[in-house]
């Protein structure tokens, strides 16, 4: 999706409030109005909206300052507001780009940053959330009632697409995820696509729009999720795998692995109708068993 199509419409009220002529745009894809805008003598911005005002720049904002007082690599954001009916936020764009790949040696860079999501999210004026963390989790896995978008596209893509997410309801049930951690910054979205690498160097992680409080060990499989689903690095995910096995039970390892699942390849049937293909399907249903593998 991209993100900039009525930019003509949302910049010039967004550049108002904030002192800065934008030029030189260019559309980001997103769930939200996103653009890479330039200002001239001061550098390139990454500016973001929504036609749905709600507390949610506020948040972002407020997270990545917490963060970044950690030496946190996070953007820093300049302005965040509502005006009316919209609701924005501008950050810095760090250098660096994504990568395709991830070597040993910054895979152990970034299990150390998640460290730093240790309680960062403890009093946060935007807890984001209404319900704690585990039981977010064991309703978005094992209710059949919680008839989320994505989960009624999944359902509907294939018989085999059903059958997966019955499984997961059927095993999730049986789960006490009571008593996990629900203070700790989780990104939500801790992919290859939000992590910025500049001469070889992680430089930064972006994207923190879906952020919410909860256990940070969910990011790192959130990341196994991504080197394990439609790529193929074997060596890296394989280390990301034990350490996973070091710092949770193999349960609660399939848990987060079947909520990416849910959510990720929801998300592709319910935005692309005929994805998720069967591809896809086989890397998740494998990626579940090896969760639970001792």
């Amino acid at each position: 999706m991209r993100g900039g199509t009525d930019a003509d419409r949302a910049l010039p009220v967004i550049a108002e409030a904030c002192g800065l002529g934008f030029s030189r745009v260019k559309p980001l894809s997103g769930e939200h109005g996103a653009v890479e805008a330039t200002v001239a003598g001061r550098g390139r911005y990454v500016v973001k909206w929504t036609w749905h005002p709600r507390s949610w720049p506020h948040e972002v904002a407020e997270v990545t300052s917490r963060l970044r007082t950690l030496r946190y690599p996070a953007p820093r954001v300049i302005a965040a507001d509502r005006l009316g009916e919209i609701a924005f936020y501008v950050q810095e764009k760090l250098p660096g780009s994504p990568s395709d790949e991830l070597d040993v040696d910054q895979l152990e860079r970034l299990i150390d940053l998640v460290e730093l999501h240790a309680g960062a999210a403890r009093g946060l004026s935007s807890p984001r959330t209404t319900l704690p963390w585990g039981e977010q989790i064991h309703r978005d896995l094992a209710d059949p009632g919680h008839w989320t978008p994505r989960k009624r596209a999944l359902v509907a893509h294939s018989p085999r697409a059903a059958d997966l997410v019955r499984g997961i309801e059927t095993l999730a049930a049986r789960l006490d995820l009571s008593r996990l951690p629900s203070d700790d910054v989780v990104h939500c979205d801790y992919g290859l696509g939000n992590m910025l690498f500049h001469a070889g160097g992680l430089s930064g992680v972006i994207d923190w729009d879906g952020w919410r409080p909860g256990d940070r060990r969910a990011d790192l499989v959130t990341l196994w999720f991504a080197l394990r689903i439609g790529t193929d690095q074997t060596r890296t995910s394989t280390e990301l795998r034990r350490h996973l096995r070091r710092v949770m039970e193999p349960e609660l390892l399939w848990a987060y692995s079947a909520h990416n699942v849910l959510r990720t390849l929801g998300w592709f049937a319910f935005r692309h109708g005929g994805w998720p293909n069967p591809v896809w399907l086989n890397a998740s249903e494998l990626l579940l068993r090896t969760a639970l593998a001792a």
